[in-house]
């Protein structure tokens, strides 16, 4: 499943959320009105599969999971998908979140210019974009 750029800047923000507040040195309060979501993970099926590397044996019970065009692992996701945006969706300040993020990732973004062949180029991104856009310079430009 592909996610937008909403759906990517909320979770990188979670992210590091949860990576800054992990490194502190005291205990995070917890907000009077926010309990714990209570989360209900998928099943995930464990295959016997083994592997031998130079006399070792190596198992990898997950492997089925590599195959991303199997309808197995294609519903594997989908239900990880429906576990984790129902958790996400539940988070009371959210929307906060995200806004703040907007805020604080909303300016034009430009890469550093490189030249292939006689043409300069250069990547644009005016804020909110998914990706960046390929420019090339005129010449003279």
């Amino acid at each position: 499943m592909m996610l937008g750029f909403k759906e990517r800047l909320l979770l990188s923000g979670l992210l590091l959320i949860f990576l800054f507040t992990g490194c502190e040195s005291e205990p995070v309060q917890k907000q009077a009105d926010y309990d714990p979501i209570p989360v209900t993970y998928v099943d995930t099926e464990e295959r016997p599969v083994t592997d031998t590397y130079h006399g070792m044996d190596v198992d990898d019970p997950y492997r089925w999971l590599e195959d991303d065009l199997s309808e197995e692992t294609g519903n594997w996701v989908a239900a990880q998908n429906e576990v984790t945006f129902g958790y996400l969706e539940q988070i009371p300040f959210r929307s906060e979140i995200l806004e703040r993020l907007e805020t604080l990732w909303d300016y034009e973004k430009f890469s550093a210019p490189f030249k292939e062949g006689a043409h300069t180029f250069f990547f644009n991104n005016d804020g909110l974009q998914n990706q960046s856009v390929l420019y090339r310079q005129l010449e003279g430009g």
